[in-house]
């Protein structure tokens, strides 16, 4: 059995389970409403500005909401345990906007069933970092490897999945942009070359020391 996020419009597999708070109109599917927010968090988006602080306040309102849900989650988790079928969890945005269900897919399927994880179905490239119980990181090998080279030469890399598989790079805190899989590799190969001139003269120190 595969767990995969989708959107209405897009690709589904398996039985397609609707987790918005309301589902379209002619939507034949499940209505899973233990993974939709509340119509106050909704009402509140709406009439947010929706940019990355909205963003990140939407996301904190919302695992409250799934904290205040666990024991049902885990219901819910026990039974996908036993099951057989793939399904795919969906809401309204397209694949890449800002949407609840790359928090559930994240935060619940990712944490508590990693091997039943599919990932969202219409992404460009299938994610590969993994989140299990403890907020251990699971990359690619390649990835990893190259993550630990670049540790064990005094840069400290972060790469953080983002929802639609791609990976957002960052050393002391600086932005150092989203890559795909294979471009990824590229930047970690050449970190200290390809970024050296960028840094600010302390950190290029730090990485050369």
């Amino acid at each position: 059995m595969s767990i995969y996020t989708s959107y209405y419009a897009g690709t589904i597999k398996g039985e397609a389970v609707s987790i918005s708070l309301y589902p379209p109109k002619r939507f034949q599917g499940r209505h899973l409403s233990l993974f939709a927010p509340t119509p106050e968090l909704l009402k509140w988006w709406k009439s947010s500005v929706k940019d990355a602080t909205a963003q990140q306040e939407y996301k904190r309102q919302f695992r409250e909401i799934l904290d205040s849900r666990q024991q049902l989650i885990d219901l819910w988790v026990r039974k996908q345990l036993s099951a057989s079928a793939d399904i795919t969890l969906c809401c309204f945005e397209k694949t890449g906007d800002f949407c609840h269900r790359y928090q559930v897919g994240e935060e619940v399927v990712q944490a508590y069933l990693p091997e039943q994880w599919g990932g969202e179905i219409n992404a460009a490239q299938k994610p590969q970092l993994q989140i299990i119980p403890g907020g251990k990181a699971i990359y690619p090998p390649q990835v990893k490897s190259l993550i630990e080279k670049c540790h064990e030469s005094a840069f400290p890399v972060q790469c953080d999945r983002l929802p639609c598989g791609y990976y957002r790079v960052s050393l002391h805190g600086e932005d150092l942009g989203d890559w795909s899989e294979l471009g990824i590799l590229g930047v970690l190969s050449g970190l200290q070359e390809f970024y050296r001139g960028r840094l600010l003269p302390g950190l290029a120190a730090v990485g050369s020391g």
